[in-house]
């Protein structure tokens, strides 16, 4: 990474680059990859094929919706009873203030099968805002240096959007991560604009669906930005006192419990991108390729405790990065959120879809304005962004089934990348502001 920038004309050869990126990226992951698999008589390795045509017409499956909507009927026929206790096909995860909007819908008489369209219809808009959003913030950075998008800027954002599929799979499986993800790319957006307020509220938002995330209220504190804090914590007050109102003390309570108990429950699945399923697969601890909902990957005392130091240097070495003070980048809060995810020991491949804001963001604030190409950068987005089934082929090899967790070991490159930009992105934007 060089600190020289260049003209608009060298940031239109730069977005000819990104469109070329985008497009041989795709073709790599999504017909080279099924070639040489086919040539070697190796068989179908898999593709995104599926995700694309149910996001094309709009068709999801259930995994977020069906244990938050039977939760909600579990409710309604036991008030009194405990809704963590109610038995469901798959697990509920999610606090209970997550639940707010499905309420709401359910007491202006929408239906469970419309519920589901629309769901469907608000999580793939949430795709495409993905894109939007990306779009915007490009625009914004771009702008601030004289120059604007091009058509092939915004082909090549809508192009790795559509084949982005960490964002495809959320939306194929029916998961509230697609509006996380969507959710982060806002948060982004307006952080890189100082609008650390409204950034702090969509913070508080993202952690009352998926926890781990309460660790951006964490970062937010280390580096002292208060008008973000207060904002995340008041938006965290009305949400406690709205669900408490709607489910009571007891049910909101129990959920402190779920939290205990999710730390010693994961799956070794492939499409854990974790630490923890990345050990568990490399000693044939549980289940690889297939997933049986309630089954979780056997205790193996020396891979939690593995699993945990790795959270903590993750998490660590973010808020401490670089051991002195700092104010917050873009760079910084984007490593912070990268390292929520990766350091949990379930990590799902649709948790990733958050990479795409962050890569955007990236490359219309420095990487189409640098005199050498960002291989780096490129390499954890290829890792990020694709489903390399071939890796799957591997998955009975000792040692070998390592390389099933490609998209971890790109979320760690990208996480040191961000590191590294970190300090100079809160020069440029204490210069920008």
């Amino acid at each position: 990474m060089t600190a020289k920038t260049v003209g608009n004309s060298s940031v239109g050869t730069h977005s000819r680059r990104l469109l070329l990126f985008v497009v041989c990226s795709l073709l790599l992951a999504n017909v080279v990859q099924w070639g040489i698999c086919r040539a070697l008589h190796l068989g179908n390795p898999g593709s995104i094929k599926d995700d694309v045509a149910k996001f094309l017409h709009v068709r999801q499956w259930t995994d977020s919706w069906l244990p938050m909507m039977k939760s909600l009927d579990y409710f309604d026929a036991n008030p009194t009873k405990p809704i963590y206790a109610a038995p469901l096909y798959d697990t509920l995860i999610y606090s209970l203030a997550s639940e707010l909007p499905l309420v709401a819908l359910r007491r202006l008489g929408v239906g469970d099968a419309a519920m589901l369209r629309l769901l469907a219809v608000f999580s793939w808009f949430s795709v495409v805002g993905v894109a939007a959003v990306s779009l915007a913030m490009g625009r914004r950075l771009l702008r601030r240096r004289g120059a604007d998008l091009s058509w092939m800027d915004v082909l090549a954002v809508v192009l790795a959007c559509l084949g982005c599929y960490p964002l495809l799979k959320g939306y194929a499986l029916g998961n509230a991560q697609t509006m996380l993800s969507f959710g982060f790319a806002v948060m982004l957006y307006l952080w890189t604009s100082g609008r650390e307020r409204e950034a702090g509220v969509v913070a508080a938002l993202l952690a009352f669906v998926k926890p781990q995330y309460v660790l951006l209220l964490v970062w937010m504190v280390v580096r002292r930005r208060w008008g973000a804090v207060w904002a995340f914590l008041v938006c965290s007050g009305v949400l406690v006192a709205m669900s408490v109102a709607v489910f009571g003390w007891h049910n909101n309570l129990d959920y402190v419990g779920v939290l205990a108990s999710l730390s010693h429950k994961a799956q070794s699945h492939y499409a854990n991108q974790s630490m923890f399923g990345t050990l568990n697969r490399m000693i044939f601890n549980g289940e690889n390729m297939g997933y049986t909902p309630h089954v979780y990957t056997p205790y193996v005392a020396w891979v939690y405790r593995a699993t945990v130091l790795t959270s903590l240097v993750l998490v660590g070495g973010v808020l401490l990065f670089p051991w002195r003070k700092m104010r917050g980048s873009t760079a910084d809060i984007a490593a912070m959120g990268l390292a929520s995810v990766a350091a949990s020991p379930m990590a799902w491949e649709h948790h990733y879809g958050i990479v795409f804001g962050i890569f955007a963001w990236f490359w219309f604030a420095y990487g189409c304005w640098e005199s050498k190409r960002p291989w780096l950068w490129g390499l954890s987005f290829f890792l990020c962004a694709n489903f390399l089934a071939a890796t799957n082929l591997l998955a009975d090899k000792r040692g070998w089934n390592v390389l099933q967790s490609y998209m971890y070991f790109g979320a760690l490159l990208l996480l040191v990348l961000l590191m590294r930009l970190a300090r100079r992105a809160e020069v440029d934007e204490a210069i920008a502001a």
